[in-house]
């Protein structure tokens, strides 16, 4: 795993920044003390890690008085402009994808896409390339202005993949966990294989998808009778939709509910509790209704959904939520 130390160090010389943040995300922390040292000593800087969660680049934290802020993890969001200046280090992490698709070249089809999380991108164009030597078409697919790389998918953005989907018949994925993969494949209705790079598995995610599927239709089910609502707004930089809650509280007022919009950091199912909502619709990323909805004690839905069980489109016609370039402001 390479976090980039040496660059950090360099940044911080060139812009002669004499306060850093150090962010990083809840699966690096181990890794910030020593990097805080180490950058302190090079430099001659005072690094504080900044030590609440964080969720990705749309979440950038700041602190009074910070020359710079060292944000490890993830790519830059191009069309976010962070508020203080920032050095985004994207954390590569190698491994050897070959065996996998050795192992697995009955399960691929003949006209692939190729996406990945941040820290394996860029490993796409050698799997393409092993890929059209074993005779297979490969695409990797350009995303909109919040994609930083050929490829890239967020958890909140998946135009690489959309922009190519008509080319292909199914996506592989590199990277870990089920939520991304989860997105693509919501997104394009194609079936993805995951390739993990921790252990060597792969595995294809239709029976996930199913399953979460059917969890959304459950969650709107719930709330076809709710008449008191309320509308999320988170207020991290690239998360903030307020247009578009806006836009859910006045079409929920229309069809005679109350509806009100509250704005969170975290978006926490204990911190609805005190409104006695019947449901909640929320605008911030669209990870917070898939996989942390079942656990909170309304309906939580994302806007699509939210349309659909008010009427304003059809129940057949689920697409899955995502922040696209303009949604948030500058």
């Amino acid at each position: 795993m390479d976090l980039q130390i040496e660059r950090a160090i360099s940044e911080v010389r060139s812009r002669n920044a004499k306060f850093v943040g150090l962010q990083m995300p809840e699966g690096l922390k181990t890794r910030a003390r020593d990097f805080a040292n180490e950058l302190e000593e090079a430099t001659g800087s005072q690094v504080v890690i900044l030590g609440d969660p964080c969720y990705g680049a749309c979440d950038l934290r700041s602190l009074n008085g910070l020359d710079l802020l060292v944000h490890v993890g993830h790519a830059p969001i191009p069309d976010l402009r962070p508020s203080i200046p920032t050095v985004f280090l994207e954390v590569r992490m190698d491994f050897d994808a070959t065996e996998a698709l050795l192992r697995n070249m009955n399960r691929i089809k003949a006209k692939v896409g190729l996406v990945a999380t941040a820290q394996h991108v860029h490993l796409l164009p050698l799997v393409q390339s092993y890929l059209v030597a074993e005779g297979r078409t490969v695409h990797i697919g350009n995303g909109d202005s919040r994609i930083a790389l050929p490829g890239q998918v967020l958890g909140c953005n998946v135009t690489s993949a959309l922009n190519v989907m008509k080319e292909v018949d199914q996506f592989i994925f590199l990277g870990s966990g089920y939520f991304h993969p989860l997105a693509v494949s919501l997104g394009t209705g194609l079936p993805v294989l995951c390739i993990d790079p921790y252990r060597g598995a792969v595995d294809d995610i239709s029976e996930a998808r199913e399953k979460v599927i059917r969890q959304r239709y459950a969650a709107m089910a719930k709330a076809m009778d709710a008449k008191d609502w309320l509308v999320l707004l988170c207020d991290k930089p690239g998360q903030r939709r307020y247009g578009l809650a806006v836009r859910c509280r006045d079409a929920l007022r229309k069809k005679g509910m109350r509806a009100d919009i509250v704005q969170l950091n975290e978006v926490r199912a204990e911190a609805l509790l005190p409104y006695r909502a019947e449901a909640a619709v929320s605008t911030a990323c669209p990870r917070l209704a898939i996989d942390d909805g079942p656990h909170y004690p309304i309906p939580l839905l994302t806007p699509w959904e939210m349309e659909m069980v008010i009427g304003l489109r059809n129940m057949d016609e689920y697409q899955f939520d995502q922040i696209l370039s303009g949604d948030t402001p500058d």
